[in-house]
């Protein structure tokens, strides 16, 4: 017999592949398949009459706290409406375990590789599209914190170009409400910002400075993932002497760029991954500079291995200053010039 969850039909069982925080599956809602996940922790205490009244208010407390957080990031989410980002559907707590329902991606996500190995322009439109989401994101507060290339799925559209999905909002926080000291971080370490690590290793200096994570943690994360979808791998460090950008980074090296790409690419990236989140620019404006660069590039005009300072560069407030459409076949947006 099939479980049944507040009313959706599990197909299969859920598991934990990939995920140590949660279990996930699909299920049936009644008219179509969708994603669904639960979350392992926190439990609610549905026994009261196993736990101290102490130990029973303390742990439903913690679930409160819990369910008003994740229904205010959640309803902040959902008013990204680019096509580009997985919606939520349903948040609920049946019994004593809390779960999640979005829709269903129907597309993967693919190796950086190949990603790289891909034309030029389908590598741009898929930066482009990936910015255009997360400008969006960060225009709504919003803080993915997770960024890597499983939870960002690349689809090929019916024209034979290529667009993307951000999914998996899990790590994810709003910029009104950042981590604090002794928070759990659950990203992946290998597209950790420098910052995520000093808060997370409690760094005396960080936390002198009163600094909290923001939306460039994002950006720093972006950075090495645009560098694998454009030349298959991470920035270049001593291996031998690093493990993670982030280490390098914040040793005073610099990460070595791959030279098989347009110099104002490599200008973008190497912003990216600054070690200082005020020099990083924001998703807007690196749309806006590899929108207008690649245009020169098209153009026949040469494209400058150097870039504006990110200062004197007027913001782009998104989604607005980028105009979108819909392709109705696959239900994405993508920037309107791609269509063009």
């Amino acid at each position: 017999m099939k479980a049944t969850i507040n009313g959706y039909a599990i197909i299969g069982e859920l598991k934990n592949d990939n995920s140590g925080y949660a279990k996930w599956g699909f299920a049936n809602n009644g008219y179509n398949e969708v994603f669904i996940k639960q979350f392992l922790s926190p439990v609610y205490p549905v026994g009261k009459s196993m736990f101290s009244e102490e130990t029973y208010r303390r742990k439903v407390d913690i679930c409160a706290a819990f369910e008003r957080r994740k229904r205010c990031f959640y309803n902040q989410l959902n008013q990204c409406l680019t096509g580009n980002i997985v919606t939520v559907q349903d948040f609920f707590r049946f019994g004593g375990k809390y779960y999640i329902v979005t829709e269903k991606v129907n597309a993967k996500a693919k190796m950086p590789s190949e990603i790289a190995a891909l034309g030029i322009n389908q590598r741009l439109m898929i930066a482009k599209v990936i910015l255009h989401c997360v400008s969006s994101l960060h225009a709504h507060g919003i803080v993915h914190n997770d960024l890597k290339p499983d939870n960002i799925l690349i689809k090929e559209t019916a024209t034979g170009s290529y667009t993307a999905k951000v999914i998996d909002f899990d790590s994810g926080f709003q910029t009104s409400c950042p981590p604090n000291i002794g928070d759990e971080l659950q990203g992946d370490m290998v597209y950790f910002a420098p910052e995520s690590f000093l808060l997370v290793s409690e760094d005396e200096d960080f936390l002198a400075s009163k600094a909290v994570l923001t939306e460039k943690t994002d950006i720093f994360a972006l950075g090495i993932i645009l560098h694998q979808f454009f030349c298959g791998k991470i920035p270049i460090i001593d291996g031998a002497k690093y493990n993670y950008v982030f280490e390098a980074v914040l040793d005073g090296a610099i990460p070595e760029t791959c030279g098989d790409v347009p110099d104002f690419v490599r200008a973008i990236i190497a912003r990216m991954i600054d070690i200082d989140p005020g020099k990083r620019p924001s998703a807007a404006k690196a749309l806006m500079w590899l929108t207008n660069k690649s245009n020169e590039a098209s153009c026949g005009r040469e494209s400058p291995a150097a870039i504006e300072d990110p200062s004197e560069i007027p913001v782009v407030k998104p989604p607005a200053a980028t105009p979108v459409r819909l392709d109705s076949k696959h239900g994405y947006f993508k920037p309107a010039e791609d269509f063009l």
